[in-house]
């Protein structure tokens, strides 16, 4: 009996082993010292992903699964940043009236409609008076009795509060704060919030074929692109030999099929995006990850003389694994098993209490590990369905033996 339920036991290990198994594996370049760092992830190691890189999986020399969290550029990253105007006079009037007096220079004139202050942490009530100059001697009222109440944060040291107005351009602003029932709050810095778009960083794809072919009937230009295995496409950019200026309407198509009942396929094109390429424009390109193997690009030259499409630039958004490396420690990316699902690691929940900017480390290029092993265990692996004829032959024994036990237990004298 002991035996039979060893013999289970490294059945299912053995059907573990097969489940866990990978197609294609890149080694980590190794890390100077212990930290986290931000991983890239090459447009060959996303293409041999399954599942929208859900079997992507990261371990050591020793196979131990290192925990990780997935980031990918965006098309467009927004950023702020904090414009700071000059201050020429920050002062405090330590008798009746009593109040501090800063100045701010805005010397381009921009017209602005609030300020952004930044102040030490004070659980303060103060209000206060905003006037504007042309010269910085005779001033102007634009806000009065504006009140600050509780300016402190519990999570810093200091406090933005925001200063709005009427829309003002001129090129000193004084800020008059009452101070005549306790003492100056300490303004920092005075300035504004900016916002700038980005484009998100793109790694680029190679090795995909060009055809261009012209229809002369239709008036049409068809270019054909095929890749060696799919990629995740987000960005592609046509280079043009054409004259000084055209103007075409183009559309990309991907190839499908139907197979009818009597089993005849019939092929055709199903248009997925229109664009306009001109020679005003950069001819640019973009998809939400369109994973694909081949497809065409279908131009409309009307009675124009045809483009020619010299190159097709094709690139994949960045895609990183953030993780914890030890120095001179061995790790490699794994993928290619299509029974794996997205994995589940706690280190997500503490994605805030990982330092922002991190080194980058790459990983050499990807290899097909699936030959080695076939190779390597030829004759030993054992196919799924026998695996699953001796579980059903030791679920039938052990249901003989339970019985056959259970009868001994019955015919056995009693006591």
């Amino acid at each position: 009996m002991d035996k039979i339920l060893f013999i289970f036991s490294l059945v299912l290990m053995s059907i573990n082993s097969l489940a866990q198994e990978f197609d294609w594996e890149a080694k980590l370049d190794k890390v100077t010292k212990d930290a986290y760092y931000k991983i890239n992830i090459s447009p060959g190691i996303v293409s041999a992903s399954e599942n929208n890189n859900a079997d992507i999986r990261l371990y050591d020399a020793s196979n131990n699964e290192i925990p990780y969290i997935v980031e990918k550029e965006q098309m467009v990253n927004r950023k702020e940043f904090f414009v700071e105007y000059k201050i020429i006079k920050n002062e405090s009037l330590r008798k009746w009236p009593y109040y501090s007096r800063i100045v701010v220079h805005n010397p381009d004139k921009d017209e602005i409609s609030n300020f952004q202050l930044v102040i030490r942490n004070a659980d303060v009530t103060k209000s206060l008076k905003l006037s504007g100059s042309d010269d910085g001697k005779h001033w102007y009222v634009i806000k009065d009795k504006y009140r600050f109440r509780s300016i402190y944060s519990d999570e810093s040291v200091s406090v933005i509060k925001i200063l709005n107005f009427p829309k003002s351009n001129y090129e000193y602003f004084e800020i008059l704060i009452d101070d005549w029932r306790n003492n100056p709050i300490n303004i920092q810095n005075a300035g504004y919030f900016d916002m700038t778009l980005e484009e998100g960083k793109y790694a680029r794809i190679s090795g995909h074929e060009i055809m261009q072919t012209e229809l002369k009937k239709e008036k049409q230009s068809l270019l054909e692109i095929n890749f060696p295995s799919a990629q995740l496409v987000n960005k592609i950019q046509l280079k043009i030999d054409g004259p000084e200026f055209y103007h075409r309407e183009a559309e990309i198509l991907v190839k499908d099929s139907t197979v009818y009942k009597k089993k005849d396929t019939e092929y055709f094109f199903t248009p997925i995006h229109s664009f306009i390429i001109s020679s005003n424009s950069l001819n640019n390109v973009y998809f939400n990850d369109f994973r694909i193997k081949e497809f065409f690009i279908r131009i409309n030259n009307y009675d124009n003389q045809p483009i020619k499409i010299t190159s097709v630039n094709i690139w994949q958004l960045k895609h990183y694994l953030v993780a914890s490396l030890k120095k001179d420690e061995s790790y490699f990316i794994r993928t290619g098993n299509s029974d794996l699902v997205q994995p589940e690691y706690d280190l997500k929940y503490f994605k805030g209490e990982i330092p922002k900017k991190l080194n980058q480390v790459s990983a050499k290029k990807i290899v097909n590990i699936s030959e080695k092993k076939e190779i390597g265990q030829k004759g030993l692996q054992v196919n799924k369905i026998v695996i699953w004829l001796v579980i059903g032959g030791i679920a039938i024994l052990l249901i003989y033996f339970t019985t056959k036990m259970m009868k001994d237990m019955g015919n056995s004298p009693k006591i």
